[in-house]
């Protein structure tokens, strides 16, 4: 595990989208996991300029998300699909044809996660998987529980969760209840693992996550365990550790 400490959340951004655009550059062809929420924005948005300056080139990259609501469709503003739309892809050179997320659309969970391990799989696992952390710990919409899940799954959202959400609908009433996610094991299998964290609110879950015990009820403490994880975070992300 490696800690990168920056000053504030544009410091936060620039660090862990040098570590993506430095994935890129190395491998042009590189399957970048991606995820989603206010801690990625900014770094997406540093790939942006960069992008359009000339010196990062996505054309070649495939790219598969963490995680979708399940019931949304894709144009729906809310939908995952619509967020890295609105804050990457179009305004980048992924190829449409390369872009993976979760069908949320598609009511038969058991069909829909298959169908995603499948395309995980098909385009040879994930180079480099960007995360954020719940208060909680979780990670994608892996949330705290007696074990580790393994492959893509459905879940049943948290009221933690759907309270955290609740922000970004009309009403509490709106926020799905489900959600498709990768597994731990999924991520735990790509090569790199690059989390951001940002907030003196994530604070406490940093500290339990890596300084404290492994365990199912923490998901994302199970990254002490992967050979090449990183994890930037501003100060005030990493004031207790």
């Amino acid at each position: 595990m490696k800690i990168i400490r920056a000053k504030d959340y544009k410091d936060m951004s620039r660090k862990a989208a040098n570590i993506i655009s430095a994935q890129v550059i190395m491998k042009p062809n590189c399957v970048l996991g991606l995820a989603t929420g206010g801690t990625p924005v900014g770094t997406y948005a540093q790939l942006i300029d960069w992008y359009n300056k000339g010196d990062v080139d996505f054309s070649e990259v495939t790219t598969v998300n963490l995680d979708e609501y399940r019931g949304l469709p894709r144009d729906h503003e809310q939908s995952y699909w619509y967020f890295m739309h609105k804050n990457f892809f179009d305004s980048v050179n992924v190829q449409p044809d390369r872009i993976f997320v979760p069908d949320g659309s598609n009511p038969n969970a058991e069909e829909a996660c298959r169908e995603y391990d499948a395309i995980i799989r098909n385009v040879g696992g994930i180079d480099l998987q960007l995360l954020g952390i719940g208060e909680d710990g979780h990670i994608g919409f892996n949330e705290p529980g007696e074990a580790f899940e393994l492959g893509t799954h459905c879940v049943d959202l948290t009221e933690s969760t759907i309270n955290a959400n609740q922000r970004f609908f009309n009403s509490r009433d709106e926020v799905p209840r489900q959600a498709y996610t990768m597994g731990i094991k999924t991520i735990m299998q790509a090569r790199k693992v690059l989390m951001v964290a940002n907030g003196a609110n994530k604070a406490e879950i940093i500290k339990k996550a890596f300084f404290g015990p492994v365990t199912p009820e923490v998901p994302a403490s199970i990254l002490q365990m992967h050979p090449d994880f990183i994890l930037v975070g501003d100060q005030e992300a990493l004031s207790l550790i």
